[in-house]
């Protein structure tokens, strides 16, 4: 009986730790391997092509969760007339993609005659359909004008659904903080 209290706790302890740990969205970064990213201090973001185009709260929301992530990293944010050493571009890409599960279930056994026929399998197969929204950063290089690194995070679309708009805020700093754990290539930093 006192083992009973042992495997509660070791149950208790493991739920804890696993609703601590945040899961990782699928993210997929590409870079310049001959850059030198040890020289990269400021940034700006590239002026939009259109500007009359408006931008929404989750777009803000996610611009403001890349420049925190990178002014953790050491980075500083400037005008682009100040001559930043890497430029920020993103846009947005939406796909739709089906998730196929079966399902089995056993129901029923046939003891006719006296000997064990053995159960009844069914399968269930359920298909759905759904979106995924992906947020892709460019690291541009101003001189150049090319693309020296770039990262994707992809999330299920409606996860901003029912969310406060600080649930949201949250949820945008943890795509930004995945999308940009390995950036900058190549060279070890801390978050401040």
């Amino acid at each position: 009986m006192k083992s009973l209290p042992i495997k509660i706790c070791i149950v208790v302890g493991l739920l804890s730790l696993l609703s601590a740990c945040k899961i990782s969205p699928p993210v997929t970064t590409d870079y310049d391997t001959s850059y030198d990213y040890s020289k990269l201090r400021s940034y700006a973001w590239v002026a939009a092509k259109d500007p009359s185009k408006v931008s929404t709260l989750d777009n803000r929301r996610q611009i403001n969760a890349i420049e925190t992530v990178l002014n953790r990293k050491g980075f500083n944010k400037i005008n682009q007339q100040a001559k930043p050493d890497f430029l920020l571009r993103t846009h947005t890409i939406t796909d739709k993609k089906i998730d196929v599960n079966t399902f089995y279930s056993i129901w029923g056994y046939y003891p006719y005659y006296h000997h064990y026929h053995g159960p009844h399998y069914y399968n269930n197969t359920v298909v759905r359909e759904y979106e995924v929204g992906t947020l892709v950063l460019d690291i541009v290089d101003p001189i150049k004008k090319e693309i020296i690194w770039r990262g994707s995070v992809s999330r299920k679309l409606g996860v901003y659904r029912n969310r406060s708009p600080e649930e949201r805020a949250s949820i945008a700093l943890t795509n930004a903080e995945f999308l940009l754990a390995s950036f900058p290539p190549g060279r070890v930093m801390t978050d401040k």
